[in-house]
């Protein structure tokens, strides 16, 4: 029998506040969170500023007054950016990235304008590989946006983007947990590192992921490619890539 995946002693790494304004917990509140979890590294990671409730882009510059270090809890303190055309350009430019400590590129309804078809869709992931603030691929198995998995999978691997398995989309997006049994086992199959995350908006939801846990464990997917299984891997990457030091 496949042991269990355990996720509360290391890091979750999309998680919204109330600066996203359906978000509903506080940064402290959220490191409270995580830390009663059992956690050891949180990342904030609002919306960029083309979803019609995110911060002001003056949240992302104003990081620098926060601390390393909340209630026992690395930070790191990011921004779910959001995808906006098929050409993948995101809607914060490297000038306004690189406030920012980790940086997911999603692609949302309420973000785009071109038709959602699986070429441009495509094309767009493609594109986004070549940008270097690019961390994590949030949430790709939702049915509002298909894509040309095996591919564009292969393509994330190369370009160094960590591909994230996300229990709020599991649960809530149409589509999106079936999707992910194809998505997660061609991981499987090329060896892709991922990221088991919550896409939060409580407090209460920090570190919980039993149905993305319960999909890897039917898979039987390899520890080892689930990164922040340890938090030490991601401070390294974030000290390699940023500088950042815990």
């Amino acid at each position: 029998m496949t042991e269990q995946i355990e996720i509360t002693a290391a890091a979750d790494l999309h998680t919204h506040t109330v600066a996203s304004t359906h978000g509903y917990s506080t940064i402290n509140e959220n490191a409270a969170a995580a830390k009663a979890r059992g956690m050891k590294l949180l990342a904030v990671t609002d919306h960029g500023p083309a979803m019609p409730d995110a911060p002001h882009l003056w949240h992302f510059h104003n990081y620098k007054v926060l601390p390393r270090e909340i209630d026992g809890v690395a930070m790191l303190y990011g921004v779910e950016a959001n995808i906006i055309d098929e050409n993948g350009t995101l809607d914060m430019d490297a000038k306004e990235l690189r406030f920012c400590e980790w940086v997911i590129a999603s692609y949302h309804t309420q973000c785009v304008q071109f038709p959602r078809t699986p070429e441009l869709v495509t094309q767009g992931y493609r594109k986004v590989c070549e940008n270097p603030d690019v961390d994590v691929i949030g949430h790709p198995t939702t049915a509002f946006f298909p894509f040309e998995y095996e591919p564009v999978l292969k393509l994330f691997k190369e370009a160094g983007k960590l591909v994230e398995i996300n229990e709020s989309s599991l649960r809530w997006k149409p589509g999106a947990l079936e999707n992910a049994k194809t998505v997660y086992a061609l991981c499987k199959k090329h060896e892709i590192p991922i990221v088991l995350n919550t896409d939060a908006h409580y407090a209460g939801l920090i570190g919980k992921t039993p149905l993305a846990s319960q999909l890897l464990l039917d898979l039987d997917f390899p520890k080892k490619l689930i990164v922040n299984l340890d938090a030490a891997r991601i401070a390294e990457l974030a000290a390699a890539k940023r500088g950042i030091t815990f």
